[in-house]
């Protein structure tokens, strides 16, 4: 489920831009000083909204740096990193765990079951950093295999397994915001997930692998109401966050590159008809 997290670079100007790629490559830098090359695995823009989102929350103290990397070993790059930084990284190699497992599962792949001996040791350390998050990213989609495995046509708890998962995620700690961050991810993570399964239907129903919306007999192309209601519950919740740093980027993701990956595969509301 990556690829929904991301700005849409068009409505950020040049610094902002700037801001986003120093606090991707500083998630990566991260990987690297945290665990080791096989983790960047789990490098994504999708984690540097969580960067983002407890950066701005929480307003840690940031360091700035520039380095070459092997993507770029010909010129230095900036780089932005903090302790929401460090976390999110714990988080990108258990998530990233997780995802090779679930294609081992499904799929019998070969290379995912390679990533996950890549990864095998990381995540246990990733365990051991971020323990709340592991164990709430293990049982939520461990339920959600359950409903998959009974070919459960009830997409909305399907949905909520991985919101509850995302909303722990958010819960970076136990405190007066805690609450509303795991709102924040219960709804978003649940956006998250149907639009996924939007996405993946015509490759779902062409492989007969499970899929909510296939389940449930419901069109994801007719689903834009329902998904925007949950896209909406999600914005409101951000909206009660009091955010201030990149919030402007934040709103990017979350009002707009949020549905970048639907409206490639059903079109705009105005494409589709719908308005």
């Amino acid at each position: 489920m990556y690829g929904y997290l991301v700005a849409d670079e068009s409505a950020l100007d040049e610094a902002e831009k700037a801001r986003y790629q120093q606090l991707y490559c500083g998630l990566c830098h991260a990987l690297g000083t945290r665990y080791d090359l096989p983790s960047k695995i789990g490098l994504s823009y999708d984690m540097v909204f969580l960067v983002m989102l407890l950066g701005s929350l929480y307003e840690p103290a940031e360091d700035t740096g520039s380095e070459r990397c092997a993507v770029h070993p010909m010129k230095e790059h900036a780089y932005c990193v903090s302790s929401s930084t460090d976390y999110a990284a714990d988080v990108s190699v258990a998530l990233a765990y997780h995802k090779l497992l679930d294609n081992w599962v499904d799929d019998r792949s070969i290379s995912a079951r390679a990533g996950m001996a890549a990864l095998k040791r990381s995540y246990e350390t990733a365990r051991l950093r971020a323990p709340h998050a592991c164990s709430a990213i293990e049982r939520e989609l461990a339920r959600l295999g359950e409903l998959e495995r009974a070919d459960s046509d009830r997409i909305d708890e399907a949905a909520a397994c991985f919101g509850r998962a995302l909303g722990e995620i958010f819960a970076w700690r136990d405190d007066f915001w805690a609450p509303q961050l795991r709102t924040f991810g219960l709804h978003l993570g649940g956006l998250i997930y149907l639009m996924d399964a939007a996405c993946d239907y015509e490759h779902d129903s062409k492989q007969e692998s499970y899929n909510p919306f296939i389940a449930s007999g419901i069109d994801p192309a007719h689903a834009r109401d329902a998904i925007a209601n949950v896209a909406g519950a999600a914005a409101d919740a951000f909206e009660r966050l009091p955010l201030e740093r990149d919030l402007h980027l934040m709103r990017s993701v979350v009002y707009a590159g949020i549905w970048t990956p639907y409206n490639r595969c059903y079109g705009t509301e105005t494409e589709s008809g719908d308005a």
